[in-house]
C-alpha cells in the first residue's frame, strides 16, 4: 500500500534531468545571448550605410563608404546568426527532445532580419524558464550558479 503524501513519482519521460542537461543549457543560452548582443550590434552599420547613397532614389549611386559599412553590418550578422544557431541547436535536444522544432527555428526564421531576433528571445525565454525551474539563478548574462545545493 502506498503513502497518500509521498512525492508523486515522474512519468518516464519527465524525470530530473542530470547535471550535464543544465549545463548544456547554460552554455546554449550564453552563447544565444551572446549573439542577442551581436545582431543589436549588426543593426547601425546596416541601416546607416544608407547615409552613404548618393544619387536620387530613382537613380542610386553607390559609394565605398556604403559598401564597407553594408559589409560590416553583414559580417556582424551572419557571426550573430551562426552563434545563435550554435546555441540553439545546444539547448534544442534537451528543451525540445524528440522535437525538430529547433531545427526549423535555425534553418528557416535565424536568416531572417528582424524574424530572427524574435526566434532568439523566445529560445532565450524558453531557455530561462527551464533553468529558473531547475534552481539556476538568471542574471542579464545568462545563469548565473546554482540557489540551493542540489539533494
Amino acid at each position: 500500500m502506498s503513502n497518500p503524501y509521498d512525492s508523486p513519482i515522474p512519468p518516464p519521460g519527465k524525470q530530473k534531468p542530470s547535471a550535464g542537461d543544465a549545463a548544456t543549457v547554460v552554455s546554449g543560452q550564453k552563447l544565444l545571448i551572446f549573439s542577442i548582443v551581436i545582431y543589436l550590434f549588426a543593426v547601425p552599420p546596416i541601416v546607416g550605410s544608407n547615409a552613404f547613397l548618393e544619387g536620387t532614389p530613382e537613380n542610386p549611386v553607390l559609394t565605398p563608404m556604403f559598401g564597407i559599412l553594408l559589409g560590416i553590418g553583414l559580417l556582424f550578422a551572419l557571426a550573430a546568426a551562426i552563434c545563435a544557431c550554435v546555441g540553439i541547436f545546444r539547448m534544442g535536444a534537451v528543451l525540445f527532445p524528440g522535437s525538430t522544432r529547433y531545427l526549423y527555428a535555425i534553418g528557416v526564421l535565424i536568416p531572417a532580419p528582424l524574424i530572427g531576433l524574435i526566434v532568439m528571445l523566445v529560445a532565450n525565454s524558453n531557455a530561462t524558464g527551464y533553468l529558473k525551474a531547475h534552481g539556476y539563478k538568471i542574471g542579464f548574462l545568462g545563469a548565473k550558479k546554482k540557489k540551493f545545493a542540489e539533494k
